[in-house]
């Protein structure tokens, strides 16, 4: 097992942790069953699809324009227990970004410049503050260390 392998497996671990001990809710940022957390909620909706954000983060950095036509593709938030989530026109509601990431910032795409295409993340407290999760060959993979 590579050290890459390791130290991912072990921030994995420890997100998982304090996912538990912060009683993360599995309900999607919705008018409906929200999360319940502490952190202080405001309302979001895009495409019809209400739900809450965790007030502070950078809401305006989860409004995706993947093919840089002028319009948003996509839109993603940490919802106030630090989930991340993520909506577009067609799908039907708010749904969890696999790979059961934890953050406590939107920083937005990374230009990766090829097809695919990139989200990234501030988690503070963590030995790597940047994580990404890159969805290309039609899914979203791992979350991962940008840098």
């Amino acid at each position: 097992m590579t050290v890459t392998t390791r130290t991912f497996l072990a921030v994995t671990t420890a997100l998982a942790a304090m996912a538990t001990l912060a009683g993360t809710a599995q309900a999607a940022p919705a008018a409906t069953g929200a999360p319940s957390a502490a952190a202080a909620r405001c309302p979001v909706t895009a495409w019809g699809h209400q739900g809450y954000y965790k007030c502070g983060t950078d809401l305006k950095a989860g409004y995706v324009d993947w093919n840089e036509d002028g319009r948003t593709d996509e839109v993603f938030v940490i919802a106030p227990n630090r989930t991340i989530w993520h909506t577009w026109k067609n799908a039907g509601g708010w749904r969890e970004m696999p790979g059961n990431g934890r953050a406590d910032n939107m920083l937005g795409h990374n230009g990766t410049g090829d097809r695919r295409r990139c989200i990234v993340v501030h988690v503070n407290n963590a030995d790597y503050h940047y994580w990404q999760n890159c969805h290309y060959n039609g899914r979203w993979h791992n979350w991962t260390t940008s840098g």
